[in-house]
């Protein structure tokens, strides 16, 4: 009888230790999954990543230049994005803090922090971005127009890349 006992708890044991690897198992193959996700959305590859060269004023609008080493993207902003995109730059805050300002704010409130930022596309003289956003192991991929995501860029030391079929060599 006592044998039976014995012979039932290393069973328990057994069985109990059992389903213990196995949670351990999907617990690993979870973590191994979101960090896969991660990889494949902070992809960086057919971009370049590039910084602000220069911002000029020409008539009512800003040229912007980026630039990395041979290759170049420049476009057209008005005055106010580029106000906006030279206070973040400069780390200074007018009497009154700008929508940048405020939006990076709450992104450190919620602890969400902007991972990457992308010039993917042009379309009708338009071009296009992509701010990507990480809070723990969520990700969020918002569209966003290029001058604000460079505003917001410059403010977090976000690093900044463009589609190459954007850019064009000056080397």
């Amino acid at each position: 009888m006592l044998k039976q006992i014995r012979s039932r708890k290393k069973r328990r044991m057994t069985y109990f230790f059992i389903i213990i690897i196995l949670v351990f198992i999907v617990i690993a193959f979870y973590f191994f999954y979101a960090y896969m996700q991660t990889q494949n959305l902070l992809t960086t590859e057919g971009f370049i990543q590039m910084n602000i060269e220069k911002m000029v004023n020409v008539g009512q609008l800003t040229a912007i230049q980026l630039k990395a080493n041979c290759s170049e993207l420049a476009f057209y902003i008005s005055p106010d994005q580029a106000s906006a995109i030279l206070e973040g730059m400069s780390k200074t805050t007018k009497f009154r803090p700008m929508t940048h300002d405020v939006f990076v704010d709450v992104l450190e409130g919620f602890d969400i922090k902007p991972i990457v930022v992308k010039v993917t596309d042009l379309s009708d003289n338009t071009y296009f971005a992509e701010l990507t956003l990480q809070r723990w192991n969520k990700f969020l991929i918002a569209d966003i127009r290029p001058s604000d995501a460079l505003a917001i860029a410059v403010r977090t030391n976000t690093p900044i890349y463009v589609n190459q079929n954007l850019t064009t060599k000056v080397c």
